[in-house]
C-alpha cells in the first residue's frame, strides 16, 4: 500500500488524511499509520492548510476545522547526523 500512496500523492499533488484514508477503504488510524512511514523517510511534506484565507474571521468552515494536507516530495530531506570527534 505504501507504493499506491507514494503513486496517487505525485498523481494528485496532496491530499487531506479524510481523502487519503477513503480512497484506500482504511480507517484515519491506519492511513496515519501508513503515512508515518514516509514522512520518517522525508518523503512527504505535511501542511498545515487551516485558514489558508488568511482573514482569521472564522466564519468559513475553512475556519472551523484544522486541515492537514500531505504533498509527495520528489527529493527526501532526511536529517544529516555529523560525528564531531
Amino acid at each position: 500500500m505504501l507504493m499506491e500512496i507514494k503513486k496517487l500523492l505525485i498523481e494528485r499533488e496532496q491530499m487531506t488524511l479524510i481523502d487519503l484514508a477513503r480512497h484506500f477503504y482504511v480507517s484515519e488510524a491506519v492511513m496515519q499509520s501508513m503515512l508515518e512511514q514516509w514522512i520518517k523517510k522525508g518523503r512527504i511534506e505535511v501542511i498545515d492548510a487551516s485558514g489558508f484565507c488568511g482573514s482569521g474571521c472564522g466564519t468559513c468552515d475553512e475556519a472551523e476545522t484544522a486541515k492537514t494536507l500531505y504533498r509527495w516530495k520528489q527529493v527526501a530531506e532526511k536529517p544529516i547526523h555529523i560525528r564531531m570527534s
